[in-house]
């Protein structure tokens, strides 16, 4: 980027990207102003700009000697103050195992607003000590060339996914009610009881097209669902 010079937001993205894809990793420090000047070819007015942007975002903090520190590489990080609810459980010592069942292609919600005609459902499963407890069906709106084989890496992350795909999420609704579930629902969560948390997600861009589409079911017999906000 030598040489052109260029927007503030556009250098707080280019930041942003570096630090989702671990180039900075977390508790490490971005390049300083000086050398962010230099990289960038913009003014110092510039860099602190792009700089605020990512502090007010939650992804950086300024460290006063030090320099300016990474604390987050959150694809979406923005969005909610609150931890994630396996961030939650991870912190208080319980162990959740993360896996993908199956990722196809579908025209199961092709009525929706999708930002593409391209959806994909991928059904997740998330084990809390050895149990399943949550099941994720996520319809996602993707680029027609988007390479799948991503989905089926052993530390697949939903959000870094989308953000690889060039999808930015401006709002989310999030919906939650206790549901009867199907019989296939209990038997793949082992329930003991008819009855779960059902949450439906659905995120949007800046333009209003839908980009994910996610039903949930907990089961908040064996962990009741957490939300933990920073205020």
């Amino acid at each position: 980027m030598k040489n052109k010079k260029i927007l503030y937001q556009e250098v707080s993205d280019s930041i942003k990207k570096d630090v989702i894809e671990g180039k900075y990793p977390i508790n490490s420090y971005i390049p300083t102003e000086n050398e962010l000047e230099e990289m960038y070819n913009v003014s110092k007015i510039t860099v602190r700009k792009a700089i605020q942007i990512l502090c007010n975002e939650g992804y950086l903090v300024k460290q006063s000697g030090k320099g300016t520190e990474v604390i987050s590489n959150r694809p979406f990080n923005i969005l909610s103050k609150a931890s994630s609810f396996t961030t939650i459980l991870e912190k208080s010592g319980k162990q959740v195992e993360k896996k993908v069942l199956a990722a196809v292609e579908t025209d199961l919600y092709s009525e929706e607003n999708f930002k593409h005609d391209r959806i994909v459902e991928i059904s997740r499963m998330f084990n809390i000590s050895h149990e399943p407890a949550i099941l994720f069906r996520h319809y996602i709106s993707v680029p027609k060339h988007t390479d799948l084989t991503i989905v089926e890496q052993k530390n697949f992350s939903l959000y870094t996914f989308m953000a690889s795909v060039g999808t930015q999420i401006s709002y989310i609704d999030d919906e939650f009610s206790a549901e009867v579930v199907s019989e296939e629902i209990k038997q793949m969560l082992k329930l003991t009881k008819d009855f779960a948390l059902k949450r439906i997600r659905k995120s949007y861009d800046k333009n209003n097209f839908l980009v994910e589409y996610t039903i949930a079911y907990y089961d908040t017999v064996k962990q009741a669902y957490v939300i933990d906000y920073e205020v």
